[in-house]
């Protein structure tokens, strides 16, 4: 495990950026949620107008944990989590979404100032809970990824984002994916037709096509024929893709021929590890939601998720922490992207700075590039 100061990427542990936190199916409304993230242990609630906060998970009074307790009558008469708050389980003091308490049972004077735990701004979107983190405790200066599809009548959706792996290593090795040329030929399988990848701000694409043959889809394919991709007579197929990462913790990926978007999300745990998130939204064929069409959409969910938690997540388990990339020429842009990578680990005043030493098209030596048609969608 190497720490973000190892791979020399900026001034901070934790970047700036949005990351998947919890499924909202998780956070019931009665009983808070405890997790890790970002080095701190934090707990997630859903207050009684329905908005999720996220909150250190610490109560300054006396450092009891807001979520573990089985026993108290806090949570036994059903107040760990009581209107827009959560309730500390050993005296009743109330944090809100803010992280400010508005609350203390047995105290009708001021509350101290200093009552008060860390708080980070929540969004639910997608049946997702997404948190901003930001070093500098700044408001969020770009977007969550769109993904229209989720509206669309014609697509499967997912049903909450598939917890694939928690992994002894930091992001920027899941992240180094999409860069790396070779590994889709030598871990994945098939032959890459193009490929290329781009810097735009907060943007990092990646744009490829690859052929694949029946085989790599696995025997469960076989035997649903009719939801199988379209393989020629040779049982093959190209499956292009366009993806960005927005900022260093979600990847949005679009694959052409499956008509399929894919939803990969990266979260600190501590400072050198990290949960890896994946999910996909499935047009159905003819643009009609049935059995056979959810059947489909499990099947690419298990494939997309089975590709990047058991081939990736295998490698990524046990490999050590490449701190420094002895970069061909025919790898990829690693060095580029790790510049990218790094504007949200320093004060966003110099991001503009650090995106500009790599912004533009980069691609491999001896491949060719994405179609100019495709790389404008």
């Amino acid at each position: 495990m190497a720490t973000s100061a190892e791979y020399n990427l900026g001034e901070h542990a934790f970047p700036r950026g949005w990351f998947v936190v919890a499924n909202s199916s998780e956070i019931d409304g009665a009983r808070p949620l405890s997790a890790r993230y970002f080095g701190e242990d934090v707990v997630l609630f859903r207050g009684a107008s329905g908005a999720v906060g996220m909150v250190s998970a610490y109560c300054p009074h006396m450092g009891t944990h807001f979520g573990t307790s089985n026993h108290s009558y806090i949570v036994s008469a059903g107040l760990n989590v009581q209107g827009e708050g959560v309730r500390c389980p050993f005296h009743g003091w109330r944090f809100n979404r803010e992280g400010v308490c508005d609350h203390i049972p047995y105290y009708d004077g001021a509350i101290p100032q200093a009552a008060r735990v860390k708080a980070w701004p929540v969004v639910e979107r997608w049946g997702v809970v997404f948190c901003w983190n930001d070093p500098e405790g700044g408001e969020p200066d770009f977007d969550l990824p769109t993904f229209p599809e989720w509206d669309d009548p014609a697509y499967v959706r997912w049903q909450g984002l598939d917890h694939l792996v928690d992994l002894p290593c930091h992001p920027i090795e899941v992240f180094d994916n999409n860069s790396d040329y070779a590994h889709l030929n030598y871990l994945h399988g098939g032959k890459t037709l193009y490929y290329e990848n781009e810097v735009d701000g907060v943007l990092y694409h990646q744009r490829q096509s690859v052929l694949s043959y029946r085989v790599d889809f696995g025997e469960e394919w076989q035997r649903h024929p009719g939801v199988t991709p379209a393989w020629d007579e040779q049982g093959q197929q190209p499956l292009s893709t366009d993806n960005a990462y927005h900022g260093v913790g979600l990847n949005a990926a679009r694959f052409f021929e499956l008509e399929a978007a894919e939803l990969i999300a990266a979260t600190p745990i501590d400072d050198g590890s990290c949960r890896l998130w994946q999910g996909a939204l499935v047009r159905a064929p003819g643009g009609v939601v049935d059995d056979a069409a959810r059947e489909r959409a499990r099947m690419l969910n298990q494939m997309f998720g089975q590709g990047l938690g058991l081939h990736d997540g295998e490698i990524w388990q046990t490999k050590r922490a490449a701190t420094r990339i002895m970069q061909l020429p025919t790898d990829g842009p690693f060095g580029q992207a790790r510049i990218w990578y790094s504007q949200f680990f320093n004060p966003r005043a110099r991001a503009q700075e650090i995106v500009a030493r790599v912004t533009g098209v980069h691609r491999v030596k001896g491949v060719p590039g994405a179609p100019a048609a495709q790389a404008a969608e």
